[in-house]
Formats: structure tokens, C-alpha cells, sequence
């Protein structure tokens, strides 16, 4: 096995066999320069994971920005639907899961309380968790919160989990995906950008509570002094 293709006279009787693999030309194996840190002068391709903001942010954004890419690309392309599924509903999973565990946090803070970072896999367990938070920062949110509830069960009826849109079979040697033969892309992805979006504004609102009554705090406190 080589990675290097060195072309010698007795290879110009091949020419017709190699044409038929032209195809594969562009693989490209890893070489001494082969380095997970090369760049090159474009510069919009080096992503900032140093960035100053909250980290919670690029990771809770991304995933979903990623499932966003692939079933897009698909729609355009219309092929690939039976490879990127499984790429486009990891992503959507794990979004929702890393936004649960960041709602817990934020939840937490807003109402004075103290939390661990929560370690499970299973939004079912998040959910229960960040629920009874939620209906209390949010009281006018009854029937939203029902609707993510029934969508957030189903998801996790899929994926109880994390592992059924990450691998084939499970520890035991079961096979995964049991209740879910097929999918339409972008049915799936306009109900999880639902979800989603209450969620995210959630995320915002929490965020913009917190910061106003740590203001008002801070002038009061500096009144008092006065």
C-alpha cells in the first residue's frame, strides 16, 4: 500500500485502466506534512473557539446550525438522504440536550438556586428536570410547554440514549433505530426548529432577566451607599 503514485514507462499501458479510476485522484492519504493544525491564506475558514462570550453558545448553536446545513444541502442536491440522516439527527439530539443542560444552569441562577452541571444523555431525565424550573420563570407558557413536552417525548422515544443516531447496533448487540424505519428530512427539521425556537427564546429572555435585576441590584446597592 503506497500514498504516493509514481508513474513509470511500463505504467503507459495502464492508461485506460488508471482513466477508470480517476475517480479516486483526490483521496488523498496522510502524509510527514499531514498536520490537524495546517492552514492556508483563507482566513474564513479558521473558526475562533477562544472567543469571549459564553461557551455555552457555539456549542448549543452549532449543532443546530450543522443539521440546518445538511438538510439543506440535501434538498438542493436531492441524494445523500440515506447517509446525512444520521449525521442530521445526531446533531438535532445533541442540541437539544446541550440547550436543556444550559436552560437548567440559567433556570438556576434566575431563581437563586444552586445546580451541578447535569451528566446524563437522556432528555427525558433533563426535561423532567428543567420543566417544573421553567413553568415557574415562565407561568403564561402552559401550552407551549405541552407541545415541547409531546415533540421532546417522541425524540427521546427515538434516542432514549444518545446512542440510536450515533451507531448501528447498541453494547448489547441489539440493533438501534427500532421505532424508526424512515424519516422526511425536512419534516423532522421544521418540528425540531419549533422546539427550537421556543427554547431559544427562553435562553434569551432568561438571560435578559437576569442581567436586568443584576443591574437594578447593583444601583440599588450603590443608592444605598450614596
Amino acid at each position: 500500500m503506497h500514498t504516493d503514485a509514481v508513474q513509470t514507462p511500463d505504467d503507459d499501458d495502464d492508461d485506460d485502466h488508471d482513466h477508470d479510476h480517476d475517480h479516486d485522484s483526490n483521496k488523498v492519504w496522510p502524509g510527514p506534512h499531514s498536520n490537524l493544525l495546517n492552514s492556508d491564506s483563507n482566513w474564513w475558514l479558521v473558526a475562533c473557539m477562544d472567543w469571549p462570550r459564553d461557551r455555552w453558545i457555539g456549542y448549543v448553536s452549532g449543532y443546530r446550525k450543522a443539521a440546518t446545513l445538511i438538510v439543506d444541502n440535501v434538498a438542493i442536491a436531492g441524494r445523500d438522504q440515506d447517509y446525512l440522516v444520521y449525521p442530521f439527527l445526531m446533531c438535532w439530539r445533541h442540541h437539544i440536550e446541550l440547550q436543556l443542560k444550559n436552560l437548567y444552569l440559567l433556570l438556576h441562577r434566575w431563581h437563586r438556586s444552586s445546580a451541578e452541571p447535569q451528566r446524563t444523555h437522556k432528555i427525558s431525565l433533563l426535561w423532567h428536570k428543567v420543566r417544573p424550573l421553567l413553568e415557574r420563570a415562565c407561568p403564561d407558557d402552559d401550552a407551549e410547554i405541552v407541545h415541547v413536552t409531546r415533540i421532546l417525548t417522541q425524540l427521546d422515544e427515538f434516542d432514549p440514549s444518545s446512542e440510536h443516531f450515533r451507531y448501528p447496533m447498541l453494547n448489547d448487540g441489539s440493533d438501534t433505530l427500532g421505532t424508526l424505519g424512515r424519516i422526511h428530512l425536512r419534516g423532522f427539521h421544521e418540528t425540531m426548529e419549533g422546539v427550537a425556537n421556543y427554547l431559544d427564546a427562553v435562553d434569551t429572555g432568561l438571560r435578559v432577566m437576569i442581567d436586568n435585576r443584576d443591574d437594578y441590584e447593583r444601583e440599588t446597592a450603590l443608592w444605598s451607599e450614596g
